[in-house]
Order: structure tokens, then C-alpha cells, then sequence
């Protein structure tokens, strides 16, 4: 009886933690939506992201002519940003349209909201903006929910779970991209990839067929998003108990016909974007980064981790800290425990071979963001390990403060006293603990 009442309680916990990263984010994002940078909400890339919504909706022109329009009613000098391609004398999207396939709810809800309220239907008013915070919004709160069914079928327990979940929230990046970009893919990208996971942990548990049906056009729209999100799919074995019984799975799946409806699904989710480019272009085949690729000779991967400029590990230390719960994970689950090292170094190197490392202007190393799934599991063995004894006390003081840590460094990077871009070790030492911004 005990013992049920414990796990009552904790499970009552795991609710309150997510509530509580709810009630902290809709407050903080209610302050932007409805407050002095509420016409800021769609910046950056995340323009390019959304602009597929009002183009096939509201003016029907896939070739963006209403964009001058918009900038001369809603832009703003500073923000300014052309996500316009050229070719053959059209006018094409620099970005995929999967992350506006996500957008389209709370799109759609927006526009329903405007024009009964005879606002401005140009897809770009108050209502629009504010629909893509609340979706960026309701797909975190979606994460979070998976990640604790993800976490549970690790056998982590819910008073571990509870405390987890802030940190991997407020403790990174992630809390950033929600409340300050929206627009950009990555809130999407780590939901469907923490699905296309908790998918693929169904599958090696029953063996049943319909979770690989489910997950082929998850993988589909991760693609659709970001072409280089489908390395995801190198996640599918890790959630097998070793490679063995992996491909025993997948031989046995072959002979389904569902399985063969479900990729041609995934194909034609992907396959949406090349009639997107010939409905603009007359092409079905075009590389919209143009002269942007790779450099596999060349990869920034310390850069990319501990840099001044970006370091995923400087600006985010918890993750760090996160990565070392490897060890205990390797006791009770030495597979998996390897496949996570070696997948992390795998998408480190890739990430870091993009010729533009640091990916642009971006608080931490923003790329890493979707693959956040990776790093909670070590640290909720890691927490799991410490969770009595004397390290108890400090595993969870050092968390707490790398949290707090983060977060201030947050509110630099929000008040350009962290910048955006030309972060350098003379410029980092001047700002860190630097509190003069929060009295102006």
C-alpha cells in the first residue's frame, strides 16, 4: 500500500513538472505575443519556414510576390532576411515546406480567428504570429509527453523523470527555440524524431508490424522538414536490445504489404516538396542551398562542441554533464550505451562538416536540438546512479546551477550581450556573469 501511494505521487509529480514547464513557457511567451515584439515572432529563417502558409492559402502564388509587400507593412531593418531563390527566372523557397505542414493547425485557427474579428488576413498579423508560438508550444509540451514514455520503458522512475525534464527544457537551448523562434524547424524536428523513436522502442518490444507502419511516414515528414533530419532513422536500432535482433525484426517485416504502403507514404511526403519546386520553378529537382554543402575533410567538431563562437557544451554545460551518465547506462544496458557514443560522434561529425559549422546567427549550437532524446537518457541513468548517497546533494546542486547558468546566459543572448554571431574568448569573458543589461 505504501509503496502504491509512492508511486501515485511520483506519477503526480511528473505531472507537475511538465505543468510547471508549461505555465513558465505560455507566461513568457504571452509577454512577446502580446507585448512590444509581438511583430517579431516570424523572423530569420523561420520566414522562410512559415512563408509556404500564406502563399498557398491566402495570395495562391508559390513565387512569393507578396513578399516586398510584407516587409514594407510588418518588416523591420534589423530582422530583415530574403528567403527568395532564383531559378530559371522563378522565384523559389530556400527551405522545405514540412515545417509549414506542422504550422497549418494553428495557421488555419488564425485566420478562422482573423477573419471574424476583420482583422488583417494577410497571413502575417497578430493572430498569425501568435499561432506559431502556441504550435511551437503545444509540439514542446507533445515532446515532453513521449520523452516520459521513452524514459519509463528505460525503467527510469518518475521521481527521476520529474526532475529530468526541466533540465533538458530550461537547461539548453530548447526553451530559446520555443519562446523566441518558433518559426524555426527545430521545435518540430525533435518531435518527430522523439515519436519516430517511442515508434521504433514499440516495434522491438511486440514485433508488431503497425509501429513500423507508423513510424515509415513520421521518418517521411522529418525529411520533409530538414533533408539531413533523416540520419534519425540511424536511431531505429538503438532501440533494439542489440543489432542481432534488429535485423531479425526488419527481415521479418519485408513480406508485410503494409510495410510497403507505408514507405511509398514516406516517399510521398518527401516527394510533396519536388511538386512544390515544379509548381515554382518547372523543375522537380532543385539544391536550394545553392553553393551551401558540405566539407567531410574538414569537420569543426571542437568547435562545434566547446567553441567561444557556438560551443554546444559552453553555452549549454548540462549537456556535458548529461553525456557522462553513458557510464552507468553502459552497466544495465552496454548496447545501447555504445550505439548513443557512437551515433552522437556520428551526427557531431556530421553536423560540424556543414561548411557553415556554427549555423548562422543562434544561441548555443541550435542544430543539435532535435536529437535532445539522446542526451536525456544518459542523464536520467546518471541521475539514477546518484540518487542516494553523498552525491546526491551535489550531482543535484551542480545541475540546478548549470540550469540557472544557462538561462542567464539565455537572457544575454536575448539583450545581445551574448551576440548572435561574433562570439570570440576576449568577448565571452567580458559577458559571462556580466549583469549590466538586466539595469538597463
Amino acid at each position: 500500500m505504501i509503496r502504491s501511494r509512492f508511486r501515485i505521487h511520483a506519477a503526480n509529480w511528473v505531472r507537475i513538472s511538465i505543468l510547471f514547464i508549461l505555465i513558465i513557457t505560455v507566461w513568457s511567451a504571452s509577454n512577446i505575443m502580446w507585448g512590444s515584439h509581438a511583430g517579431t515572432i516570424i523572423k530569420a529563417d523561420g520566414k522562410g519556414y512559415y512563408a509556404h502558409l500564406p502563399a498557398l492559402f491566402i495570395y495562391h502564388d508559390l513565387n512569393f510576390g507578396f513578399f516586398d509587400e510584407i516587409e514594407d507593412r510588418y518588416g523591420n531593418e534589423h530582422l530583415f532576411y530574403d528567403y527568395r531563390k532564383f531559378s530559371n527566372g522563378k522565384v523559389y523557397n530556400k527551405y522545405f515546406a514540412g515545417t509549414a505542414f506542422c504550422m497549418l493547425p494553428g495557421f488555419l485557427i488564425a485566420h478562422t480567428i482573423t477573419i471574424i474579428t476583420n482583422g488583417s488576413a494577410d497571413g502575417y498579423s497578430a493572430w498569425y504570429q501568435r499561432s506559431v508560438s502556441w504550435s511551437a508550444i503545444a509540439f514542446a509540451i507533445g515532446t515532453l509527453f513521449l520523452m516520459v514514455l521513452i524514459l519509463r520503458k528505460f525503467g527510469i522512475r518518475d521521481s527521476i523523470i520529474a526532475f529530468a525534464l526541466p533540465v533538458i527544457y530550461f537547461g539548453t537551448n530548447w526553451f530559446y527555440y520555443v519562446l523566441a523562434e518558433p518559426a524555426m524547424s527545430h521545435v518540430y524536428s525533435i518531435f518527430l524524431i522523439t515519436a519516430q523513436f517511442w515508434f521504433a522502442l514499440k516495434w522491438a518490444e511486440t514485433g508488431r508490424v503497425k509501429w513500423m507502419i507508423l513510424l515509415l511516414p513520421i521518418l517521411g515528414l522529418i525529411t520533409w522538414i530538414r533533408p539531413l533530419n533523416a540520419v534519425s532513422a540511424l536511431l531505429i536500432p538503438f532501440a533494439f536490445p542489440d543489432l542481432l535482433h534488429f535485423f531479425r525484426a526488419l527481415k521479418k517485416i519485408f513480406t508485410d504489404p503494409g510495410i510497403w504502403m507505408a514507405a511509398i507514404a514516406a516517399v510521398f511526403i518527401v516527394g510533396l516538396q519536388l511538386l512544390i519546386y515544379k509548381v515554382q520553378t518547372g523543375q522537380f529537382l532543385i539544391y536550394s542551398y545553392e553553393e551551401e554543402g558540405f566539407n567531410f575533410r574538414d569537420p569543426h567538431m571542437l568547435d562545434i562542441l566547446f567553441s567561444y563562437k557556438k560551443g554546444l557544451f559552453l553555452y549549454t554545460p548540462v549537456l556535458l554533464l548529461a553525456l557522462l551518465g553513458i557510464l552507468p547506462m553502459y552497466r544495465k544496458v552496454p548496447f545501447k550505451a555504445v550505439y548513443l557514443g557512437l551515433f552522437f560522434l556520428f551526427i557531431t561529425y556530421l553536423l560540424s562538416s556543414w561548411w557553415n559549422w556554427y549555423y548562422g546567427g543562434s544561441f548555443s549550437s541550435r542544430a543539435y536540438i532535435e536529437y535532445y532524446i539522446i542526451f536525456l537518457l544518459p542523464l536520467c541513468f546518471g541521475l539514477e546512479r546518484t540518487a542516494s548517497g553523498p552525491w546526491f546533494p551535489i550531482s543535484r546542486t551542480l545541475i540546478v546551477l548549470l540550469v540557472l547558468f544557462c538561462q542567464f546566459q539565455t537572457y544575454q543572448y536575448r539583450y545581445m550581450v551574448i551576440h548572435w554571431d561574433s562570439m570570440t574568448r576576449e568577448k565571452y569573458w567580458e559577458a559571462f556573469l556580466n549583469f549590466d543589461f538586466l539595469l538597463k
